[in-house]
């Protein structure tokens, strides 16, 4: 590689580095968001607190919020033993992660077209994406970045296999192997490597039978499949915090009715990122109305125009398919609870990126951009995108901050469902607003089915369960214990392996002056949640008390 090639990939290196860490920087103020799996994974978690070897087999040997991912839980350990539990230590690593990532973007486009001047403009699109500010900013959605951080090395690794003639270069195969086992290991989204790697031969590699194509790629489809059913039973178990539910709308066809209008506001998403939220409440659709109308009408665009690039332009269609096909794990075909996240983005944003870029500026270099006038208008194409990406982005960032202020954003965007104003409420709970915050509870009670425990769904009654445990917590401070202890039953009734409503109604009835009851609450609590170290203390406590009293 000539000296100035070098200086201008590190210097491009440096440019991208910094304009992530500056644009994700306002984001180390932030807090933990308690009550949207931070607790489960980090905060309340004993198991994340210290690096040590019975730490790391409880990470291999635990699903957590119905996830197995051991990587992605030892990453915090890592965390905690330099920042102990200061959330701004591991916003840092998040951002630190994301970089990362798109370097290891920018060096596969690299390799695969040269220093083009839309290789640097797709990289910096992928970092600076508003729709990305979930994945970044959020502690529990570290698992997103390390899938995407060994996804990207293994595919690197793959790619240099491949260019330097197979067999000579095993390692750099087992290499690939061993990174897509990490990304494996750290979230189950990143199964779509086989998938990518077969794309990548269609696309870059010449013409060769289907058996060479699919020999080398066994050994990652495998994997993919091993990790995918495990998933799969994982998330299987709600209580646990498994997020498949059943089909949506009652069957397979009315759930991809409905996807169909969310994979258009999806692709809108990319090119338009307005009204972005923590929660998305698509309509499910049960028959074909004008909106699915619309959407399958501008999916047969999408599809038509595929099969053109796919002919003209087979490099760009690798990365148009890239970005349906890191939909895939997400697209309902196994049902989840949630419809759409900005989240659920990341991965096709490699695709849309690339493609969008691509597709705009073509193959303008650098040279060319910096000394001819005609490349004028493409310069200042980059830099309009550039900025409104990143202006996009800081003003998307500080919403992330805390529960109260993710929370208050998503009630204005969706005031009609039940979730956003118990996430609320309990934000305003950690912000000391106790009567906004009852409000708010009573509002999701509200909204939620007016249905006995027996008829509703499990989802359903998990999410009825945290709205009556926020608001006996919310009773509970305004030192309404009765009504506080009727919240917290209702909670268990809704749930009865609610651990958290189990301590909490141990705490009210101690205040009481129950004492044989709360001992029975807390014996419960632990022993739905044996690790938690406050649970613990609070049944030997109540202990001793009982003993003192029976003296």
């Amino acid at each position: 590689m000539p000296i100035h090639t070098k200086k201008h990939c590190y210097l491009t290196l440096v440019i991208i580095s910094v304009a992530s860490l500056a644009i994700f920087w306002p984001a180390l103020g932030h807090n933990f968001l308690i009550n949207w799996d931070d607790n489960q994974y980090v905060v309340g978690n004993p198991i994340v607190h210290g690096l040590t070897l019975e730490n790391i087999k409880g990470a291999f040997a635990t699903k957590f919020v119905g996830n197995y991912a051991p990587i992605h839980v030892i990453s915090y350990m890592l965390d905690y033993e330099i920042w102990g539990l200061r959330a701004s230590g591991f916003i840092f690593i998040n951002i630190l992660l994301h970089a990362s990532n798109g370097i290891l973007f920018y060096l596969a486009l690299r390799r695969l077209f040269g220093e083009k001047v839309w290789v640097f403009l797709a990289s910096l699109i992928f970092l600076l994406h508003p729709v990305q500010v979930e994945s970044v900013v959020w502690v529990s959605q570290r698992k997103n970045l390390l899938a995407m951080f060994f996804f990207l090395i293994g595919f690197y690794l793959y790619i240099s296999y491949k260019e330097k003639g197979g067999k000579p270069n095993k390692w750099l195969y087992l290499s690939s192997l061993l990174s897509f086992t990490l990304a494996l290991l750290s979230k189950s989204v990143a199964v779509v490597l086989p998938a990518v790697l077969l794309l990548f031969e269609i696309c870059f590699q010449e013409k060769d039978n289907i058996r060479r194509i699919l020999l080398d790629k066994i050994p990652f489809i495998v994997l993919a499949v091993i990790f995918g059913l495990l998933a799969i039973k994982s998330q299987s178990v709600q209580v646990q915090g498994g997020g498949i539910t059943s089909y949506h709308g009652g069957n397979p066809y009315a759930t991809f009715l409905t996807m169909l209008p969310v994979l258009i506001r999806y692709v809108t998403m990319i090119i338009w990122p307005a009204n972005l939220s923590a929660f998305y409440d698509p309509p499910i659709k049960t028959h074909i109305d004008s909106e699915v109308a619309w959407a399958a009408f501008l999916i047969g665009l999408l599809c038509m125009m595929g099969v053109m690039v796919y002919r003209r332009r087979r490099h760009l269609f690798f990365w148009f398919a890239l970005f349906f096909v890191g939909l895939l794990p997400v697209s309902q075909v196994v049902p989840l609870v949630t419809l759409m996240n900005d989240r659920y983005l990341y991965f096709p944003m490699l695709g849309a990126a690339a493609f969008l870029s691509a597709a705009a500026i073509r193959d303008a270099t650098w040279p060319e951009l910096l000394h001819s006038k005609k490349y004028i208008p493409v310069s200042v194409f980059c830099i309009l995108v550039i900025g409104a990406c990143a202006a996009t982005t800081l003003h998307r960032i500080p919403v992330w901050r805390n529960s109260y202020t993710l929370w208050g954003d998503a009630v204005k965007k969706s005031p009609n469902v039940a979730a956003t104003h118990d996430c609320f409420g309990e934000g305003l709970l950690e912000q000391g607003q106790i009567d906004e915050a009852i409000r708010e509870l009573e509002i999701a009670l509200k909204l939620e089915p007016n249905l006995p425990p027996e008829k509703l769904s499990v989802g359903m009654r998990i999410a009825a369960a945290n709205t009556h445990n926020n608001l006996g917590a919310g009773y509970g401070l305004k030192g309404m214990t009765d009504e506080a202890i009727e919240q917290f039953t209702l909670a268990i009734q809704m749930n009865p392996s609610f651990d958290r409503a189990y301590f909490n109604l141990g705490n009210a009835l101690m205040h009481k002056g129950l004492i044989d009851q709360a001992l029975k609450s807390f014996k419960m609590a632990v022993h739905l949640n044996p690790r938690n170290p406050t649970f613990q203390r609070n049944l030997k406590l109540t202990r001793e008390i009982s003993m003192e009293q029976k003296k």
